[in-house]
């Protein structure tokens, strides 16, 4: 079966910076994913403070597990490996990175009820700027998106501007002050989608994310892919582990140079951990987007 992205497809994302493509995950095997967080998230009870596994919430106790953040979930679920191999999204990947990709990061951002917070505005790429551009991110909805359960905002055609400056007071804090940098936002797109539907976004993409004001809980499980001939510019930690990544074609060890906007990200933020700790400098007093 073709599940390539159409021409028009691939020109949207080219102009606007992102598509979004309805029911493509298996009801099956979203079900499967979706009993598959609930148990990780139980087996938080366990713990008092993030890991390399969990991102906790502030309100969270062994009595009462929350979790905003689930990492790199494919490392220890085979049903998450899955659906990290699953091909509709594979060929629609390889529509817009061509067939030498690997995984940058995995994850699963929660928001709950209770402990929806919501994610200021950034680019990824601030996060993990490569060699050339050719980096994006395959969000998967496992619960129904909706305006109130804290939707993803996208500001079209952004990714192709300037590299906005995510430091605060001197140190990488993961977002930008949107009105500092005179961002226009009157053309927001707010994200809503069924479950098992998905989103692809360029890494240079503004976007945020409004804090859960619902009664339901609002899962999106991210998957971060670059080219293989993209490498990061932060460096690699281990060579094979790096390659261990790769999703589709073979190993690049000559990185493709593009002349795209950089700023690094450091000194590191002062709240190490996921975007969530980076940015509470700024968004700690915030309710809203």
């Amino acid at each position: 079966m073709n599940y390539n992205l159409s021409t028009d497809q691939v020109k949207k994302y080219n102009k606007d910076g992102y598509i979004i493509i309805n029911n493509v995950i298996d009801k099956d095997l979203l079900n499967e994913i979706k009993s598959a967080s609930d148990k990780i998230v139980a087996k938080a009870c366990f713990i008092d403070k993030s890991d390399d596994k969990y991102d906790l919430a502030d309100n969270h106790s062994k009595n009462k597990p929350s979790v905003r953040r689930i990492k790199q979930p494919h490392n220890f679920n085979n049903t998450f490996k899955e659906l990290l191999f699953y091909p509709r999204v594979i060929k629609m990947v390889i529509s817009l990175l061509g067939k030498n990709f690997r995984l940058h990061n995995g994850k699963i951002n929660l928001k709950s009820p209770t402990a929806g917070d919501l994610v200021d505005w950034h680019q990824d790429w601030a996060f993990y700027p490569h060699s050339n551009d050719d980096v994006l991110a395959v969000g998967i909805m496992l619960d129904d998106m909706t305006p109130e359960n804290g939707p993803v905002l996208f500001i079209p055609g952004s990714h192709k501007g300037k590299i906005f400056n995510h430091h605060h007071n001197g140190y990488f804090a993961g977002a930008i002050n949107i009105k500092k940098e005179k961002v226009d936002i009157s053309n927001v797109v707010e994200v809503t989608g069924k479950a098992g539907s998905i989103t692809i976004h360029h890494a240079r993409l503004l976007h945020a994310s409004k804090p859960n004001t619902s009664n339901s809980m609002r899962r999106l499980l991210l998957w971060e892919f670059a080219a293989n001939d993209a490498w990061p510019l932060m460096g690699i930690d281990d060579y094979n582990n790096f390659n261990k990544k790769i999703i589709s074609g073979e190993i690049i060890n000559t990185p493709r140079l593009r002349d795209v906007p950089v700023r690094l990200p450091l000194p590191a933020a002062l709240n190490q951990g996921s975007i969530f700790e980076n940015q509470k400098v700024i968004t700690k007093n915030k309710k809203s987007i």
